[in-house]
């Protein structure tokens, strides 16, 4: 079974409005449902800049990840590029064998993994 990280921005910051909250939360939600169905493990961490990556590094050590998957808040916002090639860079360090994505809103999260790893 696949093991995918998905690791993005936490559901209560500042910028977002308490309706987006409860969108994304809700959307994450169908998203653990969907990949189960499709028989991957995922699991949702959040981050930012201002808390670090430190508990990334701890899951990854922890466990074997096949896939680490860098939210849309991260990936499709220009201003956190940084953090994004911080993200990159902690995986490459501690997951070497990992595959980093990028959420696109143009796949569904199973067939965007699905791609990555030659399934489909």
């Amino acid at each position: 079974m696949l093991s995918v990280l998905h690791i993005g921005l936490p559901l209560a910051p500042p910028w977002l409005a308490k309706d987006d909250c409860e969108k994304i939360a809700a959307r994450l939600a169908a998203i653990h449902q969907q990949m189960k169905d499709a028989g991957f493990r995922y699991d949702v961490l959040h981050a930012s800049p201002d808390t670090g990556l430190d508990e990334f590094r701890e899951r990854q050590r922890a466990e074997r990840v096949d896939a680490i998957l860098i939210g849309g808040g991260v990936a499709g916002d220009p201003k956190l590029a940084a953090f994004r090639q911080q993200i990159v860079g902690s995986a490459r360090d501690v997951a070497p064998q990992a595959k980093v994505l990028e959420f696109d809103h143009a796949l569904e999260v199973p067939v965007l993994v699905g791609h990555a790893f030659g399934m489909l």
